[in-house]
């Protein structure tokens, strides 16, 4: 059986780290970019939401005043 020397040993290491390396940054650079979509995507619908609410709101208050100036005119 063939003895490795250190050096060898850490030249097989560095090489082997260096493929993982190679291997693993594209999928890395993906998963980043997919949980960044995701996060933009789940931002868009909580601003969707904030705004529907404050439409909704906007609206009640416009009948509202509506009511109270009909009302209003009607003394």
């Amino acid at each position: 059986m063939e003895v490795l020397r250190e050096d060898e040993v850490l030249a097989l290491e560095e090489e082997i780290l260096r493929k993982l390396e190679e291997r693993l940054t594209p999928i890395m650079h993906q998963v980043a970019a997919d949980a960044a979509k995701r996060a933009m995507h789940e931002l868009r619908l909580d601003l969707l939401s904030h705004l529907s609410r404050h439409e909704t709101h906007i609206k009640h208050l416009n009948r509202a005043e509506a009511a109270l100036s009909e009302v209003s005119g009607l003394r």
